[in-house]
């Protein structure tokens, strides 16, 4: 019975250690995403959008791609001035997908979108993304860079694994000693 009360109490343990760490690491190192845009489609039930670089002119031939629950469901390509249309689309929540941008979307039905919502979608195709470390003036790495743990260090997951095994035993003895008290009680 004590093993198998050690054993639950281990497994219960390891999982809170387990939900946590799992968390840590989506919430970091997961792909960014952003908040779904409301755009009302055309009474045709049409979607327009255009297609512009990170200096604001139009992009020529870019492909655009309509999902919905991941399946392409349309694809076209940019006009010279950067417009699209993709025609025959029903509404819900869609992605739209422009290069490596991946724009969440919402698509309302004429008349039934929310005030504010947009009816037709400006998309910047020309994202730079900058990846380094991070040095200072003296040219010392700066504190706080991660390992492949994401923000958790070998150190802190030592730490963490030592306290782990410490609680268990803690906790496993702590019952050994109200078994011993409960014996020498008895008459």
């Amino acid at each position: 019975m004590r093993t198998h009360t050690l054993l639950t109490r281990a497994a219960s343990i390891a999982v809170c250690f387990g939900i946590v760490l799992s968390t840590t690491g989506t919430a970091f190192a997961g792909e960014r995403t952003g908040l779904a845009r409301d755009v009302q489609l055309s009474a045709e039930s049409t979607f327009y959008g255009q297609v512009v670089n990170s200096q604001g002119r139009p992009v020529d031939n870019a492909t655009v791609e309509l999902r919905y629950q991941g399946q392409p469901i349309a694809r076209t390509a940019t006009s010279a001035n950067g417009q699209f249309a993709v025609t025959g689309v029903r509404p819900g929540a869609h992605e739209l997908v422009v290069g490596n941008v991946n724009s969440p979307i919402r698509l309302w039905k004429e008349g039934t979108a929310p005030s504010g919502a947009a009816e037709g979608l400006l998309i910047a195709a020309d994202e730079s993304i900058v990846r380094g470390q991070q040095y200072d003036g003296y040219g010392y790495q700066v504190p706080g860079a991660t390992s492949g743990f994401g923000l958790i260090d070998v150190v802190t997951l030592t730490m963490l694994g030592t306290s782990t095994t410490a609680m268990i035993l803690a906790i496993h003895n702590h019952d050994e000693l109200n078994e011993i008290e409960g014996l020498l009680i008895s008459p």
